[in-house]
């Protein structure tokens, strides 16, 4: 009986849904496709090293409008090749400038969960 207190302890302190960051790797080729559910307050993050050079085309679809922005980090700082707040779909393509890690953002502000569909694709040269 012990050991279900416990259980229901952590799960109540462990509060709401934390945020999601999923690194992935882009194949020349092949699509990345997920599905986040952002919950109120929090944010979903795609992230994925890339190369000078390298091209990124990138959509999505959120039920309802979120905050979005791609970016990198320099030193302590953050860099935004793109930034739009408060939309529901968009899409784009990146061309890589430097060497790094970049991150697909969406941060939801509503009280209410929002669903959203990704899709980042790195096509063949």
């Amino acid at each position: 009986m012990r050991q279900i207190g416990i259980a229901i302890a952590c799960v109540i302190l462990a509060g709401p849904a934390a945020a999601e960051l999923v690194e992935v790797k882009l194949t020349p080729g092949e699509a990345v496709d997920k599905r986040f559910t952002v919950a109120p307050g929090k944010f979903a993050e795609l992230c994925s090293a890339l190369q000078r050079g390298q091209v990124v085309v990138w959509q999505f679809r959120a039920d309802a409008a979120v905050d979005f922005n791609v970016h990198y980090h320099v030193g302590k700082g953050v860099e935004y090749p793109e930034r739009r707040p408060g939309i529901s779909d968009a899409n784009g393509r990146l061309t890589v400038s430097v060497e790094d890690s970049y991150c697909w953002m969406w941060t939801n502000r509503s009280t209410a969960p929002v669903a959203l569909d990704v899709r980042l694709n790195v096509p063949n040269r």
